[in-house]
């Protein structure tokens, strides 16, 4: 059998990087989109594109010129397009640039699915936890979504378009609604990577209540999860998958526990140094039932995925 090529948008993201990764270990011929050339790239963004050379083909394309999308799967005649690539900057604000967003999120979807008509291609579109409302209970893909801040707004806006123009244009497509990433390559100064390279260093990490209960993942197994979304598009033309531990941790304990395996005394943490932000939710998390049911996909713990990333310090 021919070896399935996948195009993979936004691989100068961090869960964009691993993406190209797991799918290229899966066998896939791998086309690893940018928006400029790889060599203009630096700080962590250049370091994710180096762990996957060698793995995958890089290509070059503006996804919101109709041209360069329609050459791009002329070119290279693709069985998964993985549409990770968005306008993220400033994500977690009221201050989003929701029109900003909307132009890439949103716009650029008719001119790709125009062009995938009738190639046999399906479609994975990334999604956002953040398209639900805020719930003491778990988010499932069934409930009513009301977001809260602008991003998810875009996001959930990205989802409606995709789900009308795969029935519009019958080209499968999958959204995987995502939840917190864990893992190497993340953005410096996120929770995790924080708190780790303050403990490591020898210094303490200055830190909100952390109250908060939140759904994390290892993003290798959020990774795999798409490998088996590509597996799915058979079954109808268009789904959607919470892709989250199914756990609402609170932060407080899960750092406390990443203190006591890399043995620093938990007094580092310094809780209540920090408020929380504003409107912040003190619950969020997502029902897994779906995918372990559909998709056979079943994460591992999170505590394996910082296990990794403590040693990797």
């Amino acid at each position: 059998m021919a070896k399935k090529s996948a195009i993979i948008t936004g691989v100068s993201s961090f869960v964009g990087c691993h993406l190209a990764r797991i799918f290229a270990d899966a066998g896939y011929d791998v086309i690893a989109v940018t928006s400029r050339a790889s060599t203009a790239y630096d700080g962590v963004r250049a370091a994710r594109l180096a762990s996957i050379e060698g793995f995958v083909q890089f290509a070059v394309c503006d996804l919101t010129d109709a041209d360069q999308v329609g050459a791009l799967i002329k070119t290279n005649q693709p069985d998964v397009w993985v549409q990770h690539a968005g306008y993220a900057d400033n994500y977690a604000s009221p201050a989003y640039d929701l029109e900003k967003s909307l132009t890439l999120n949103v716009v650029a979807l008719e001119p790709l699915y125009r062009a995938l008509k009738g190639t046999g291609c399906g479609v994975i579109v990334t999604g956002s936890s953040m398209e639900y409302a805020s719930s003491d209970v778990a988010n499932r893909e069934d409930d009513a979504c009301w977001p809260e801040l602008p991003y998810g707004v875009s996001k959930l806006a990205e989802t409606v378009e995709a789900s009308r123009l795969a029935r519009q244009y019958g080209v499968p497509t999958r959204v995987a609604r995502l939840y917190i990433p864990v893992g190497t390559f993340d953005a410096p100064g996120k929770l995790m990577d924080y708190v780790i390279q303050q403990l490591a260093d020898g210094h303490a990490a200055e830190l909100s209540p952390c109250t908060q209960k939140r759904d994390f993942l290892g993003v290798d197994d959020l990774c795999q999860a798409y490998v088996r979304l590509a597996q799915d598009f058979e079954r109808q033309v268009f789904d959607v998958f919470n892709i989250c531990s199914g756990d609402a941790m609170e932060l407080k304990s899960l750092l406390t526990d990443v203190a006591r395996t890399m043995g620093v005394d938990e007094a580092w943490l310094k809780f209540d140094a920090k408020p929380m932000r504003p409107g912040e939710a003190l619950v969020s998390y997502g029902d897994n039932t779906k995918a372990k049911a559909l998709l056979g996909w079943h994460p591992r713990p999170i505590q394996e995925t910082l296990k990794v990333l403590i040693h990797a310090r």
